[in-house]
């Protein structure tokens, strides 16, 4: 242990002074120093248990040399300590060997003007009735650098590097749970589809938006509320509800209340108003991140660029909310759980090239730039750096948003990487904004991921529910989604070429329609099979082609059902600045209304077949010309063949949980 009384000068104590402070604790520290908490990978380590609380205390004025750290201290810890009480440093250390474990029976706040950083361990696991917290109460963002491995003076914040061991354990709580009723404005009690696990009086939730797209607010009326009594799955709050939370039936048995998000933990890590921190883990020693709230994180500079004659900020490179910074495989088997990032300037959750983490139920929410994300290319000719094997399980993407908000270009709640074996199932992705291209759900350009995409929803974000812009090599699946009220498309699929399967899946009260079709088939053909597409009166197509860039292979669309649309189930206007449609609409059924449309402005098609449900011939759709009369949808028609026989429509039966997945502590 050392301690410095000048933070900002990083200057030692001098003289007798100082001798006697390393006197005072050597002993100890050669006693604590070779105590770990983790097994490592190589198996050097021994597995991680309780984090005891074995060593002197902090208020301990002995075993500081006479007088305990203050606030302008710059504090650098050898042996083993337990904070016993609210502190304040200039800065803080915890060497290899070291290690400051919060005292669990009891509430304590550490206070650090500056950085800490762990190289041993660092463990905040309070017990159900007490609350830890590290905050970072004096950060100025217009000093940071950002970028690199190292550990920078001006960006303050948490740091685990070296073999540093991070332990944030929390008590569980069910991170969210849907709502069981309609919810309706003034409303105090509210009925949830299964009792909450952990909720406490106090607690802040956040009700996700629900109502349709043309509804005033639509994508970001959420209600921040406080838990007064909980009685099972019944929670009264504290203030009624300023908006209403309509219970929303899909169809397909898909019947989805509003999502009531818990954003309170007691395990905190958090900036201020006036400046935010960040957590960045290099340590090859995997950490345990569990049930603690990460606010105030991810600091912005001011950038080159304004808008409106303002200068406009932007994120600092590489200080987010919880970054995981380049580990490769030494981050395999992390497992973050029931984390919390809100208030963020930045990225919430950022795995960068580092392979094999589990994210599950994790909150997002009222974040900045891309919630769950890792560092893109550079430029659109380099192909992203991979993150393999990453899984969001049950995790939520709520109220992402960007400055100023017409710049917010594929802003996304969840961007789907580069990589392999990673996987997203349960999750949901809610009042994303942005601009055109945003999205609930993205596959980005040049960053192909093979993903496992099962059970996810996307709903009331300002734009798309899934947008893919993709020249994919592999093929794609995805299962079981479903997405309502959103204010673009449910689906914007392109960019150019690329092999999709989208199946079973139900598309509900978008406000430009169910599916945009920009990209023709790779190899294989992008196919949307077995899909209920409800309009709801919102959108005057269910599906609509769009331009393509590049001829390519044939897009199907089969044994599903179009209705609720205003002009046509699917129109076809690709325009003359591209490639023709080469579309097949096979055993679809359809609502009232034309069951196709053929844009007279758009060029003659490659190839539109049709066979609608029921009927065995197949049409070939053609621009009217001499000698080639407008049929019913705008359109010459001819007998064709179709690649495949008839089949009946088979349409999805979804059954989606109501709540997040179950937690729990390191320990049990």
């Amino acid at each position: 242990m050392e301690q410095w009384e000048n933070a900002r000068q990083q200057r030692p104590l001098s003289g007798r002074r100082r001798v006697l402070a390393w006197l005072a604790v050597g002993t100890v520290a050669a006693v604590g120093g070779g105590v770990v908490l983790r097994q490592s990978l190589a198996g050097a380590e021994p597995a991680a248990g309780a984090v005891g609380e074995g060593g002197r205390r902090w208020s301990d004025a002995e075993g500081w040399g006479g007088k305990v750290p203050g606030a302008g201290s710059a504090v650098r810890i050898t042996d083993k300590v337990v904070l016993d009480g609210d502190a304040k440093v200039g800065s803080l250390l915890i060497d290899t060997g070291g290690s400051l474990v919060f005292a669990g029976d009891r509430s304590v706040t550490l206070e650090s003007a500056g950085n800490v950083e762990v190289r041993g361990v660092l463990a905040l696991a309070p017990d159900a009735a007490h609350t830890h917290t590290l905050r970072f109460p004096d950060i100025d963002e217009r000093r940071f650098q950002g970028g690199g491995m190292t550990v920078v003076d001006t960006d303050t914040g948490l740091w685990v590097t070296g073999r540093g061991y991070l332990r944030l354990d929390g008590a569980p709580r069910t991170a969210w749970v849907r709502a069981a009723t309609e919810l309706k404005a003034g409303d105090t009690v509210l009925k949830l589809a299964v009792a909450p696990e952990g909720w406490q009086v106090g607690d802040e939730l956040a009700v996700t938006p629900t109502a349709p797209p043309d509804a005033e607010g639509f994508s970001d009326a959420y209600d921040l509320v406080t838990v007064q009594r909980v009685d099972g799955p019944s929670v009264t709050l504290a203030a009624p509800l300023q908006h209403a939370h309509p219970r929303v039936s899909l169809g397909g048995g898909a019947v989805f209340g509003a999502e009531v998000l818990n954003l309170t933990r007691n395990v905190r890590v958090e900036g201020t108003e006036q400046g935010r921190a960040h957590v960045h883990l290099t340590s090859s020693r995997p950490a345990d991140v569990r049930h603690a709230v990460l606010r105030r994180v991810g600091p912005r500079a001011v950038g080159k660029e304004s808008w409106n004659g303002q200068p406009v900020s932007e994120p600092v490179l590489g200080r987010y909310g919880l970054h995981f910074h380049m580990l490769l495989d030494t981050s395999r088997g992390t497992v973050v759980e029931g984390v919390v990032v809100r208030d963020a300037g930045s990225h919430a959750f950022v795995p960068h090239n580092s392979h094999g983490i589990t994210f599950r139920g994790c909150i997002s929410h009222n974040t900045w730039e891309d919630a769950y994300w890792w560092d893109g290319p550079i430029d659109t000719r380099t192909p992203q750096g991979p993150s393999d094997d990453i899984a969001y399980e049950g995790c939520v993407a709520s109220r992402t948003v960007f400055e100023p908000n017409p710049r917010g270009y594929r802003l996304t709640g969840f961007s789907l990487g580069a990589g392999t074996g990673s996987s997203a199932k349960d999750c949901v992705a809610v009042g994303v904004q942005g601009a055109t291209g945003a999205s609930g759900y993205e596959w980005p350009e040049t960053s192909e991921g093979v993903w496992t995409f099962e059970n996810c929803l996307a709903h009331n974000n300002l734009e798309n529910g899934i947008f893919v812009w993709q020249n994919s090599e592999h093929p794609h699946t995805v299962s079981r989604f479903a997405a309502y009220h959103n204010g673009g498309w449910g689906i914007e699929h392109g960019a150019y070429l690329n092999d999709f399967a989208y199946r079973a899946s139900v598309l509900y009260g978008n406000a430009a329609g169910g599916i945009a079709v920009h990209a023709l088939g790779r190899d294989k053909g992008t196919v949307f099979d077995g899909l209920l597409i409800d309009a709801a009166g919102k959108s005057d197509y269910a599906v609509a082609t769009l331009k393509h860039q590049l001829d390519g292979e044939l897009v199907t669309l089969s044994r599903s059902r179009l209705t609720g649309y205003r002009k046509a189930g699917v129109a076809f206007r690709a325009t003359g600045d591209g490639k023709p449609d080469d579309i097949a609409v096979l055993d679809c059924e359809f609502g009232d209304g034309p069951e196709l449309w053929l844009d007279p402005d758009a060029p003659a098609p490659k190839q539109i077949l049709f066979r609608k449900a029921g009927q065995s011939e197949t049409l070939a759709l053609g621009k009217a010309g001499p000698g080639l009369a407008a049929g019913p949808w705008n359109a010459a028609t001819s007998p064709a063949a179709a690649p495949t026989p008839p089949r009946q429509v088979e349409l999805p039966v979804l059954k989606f949980t109501d709540g997040a997945p179950r937690t729990g502590r390191v320990t049990g």
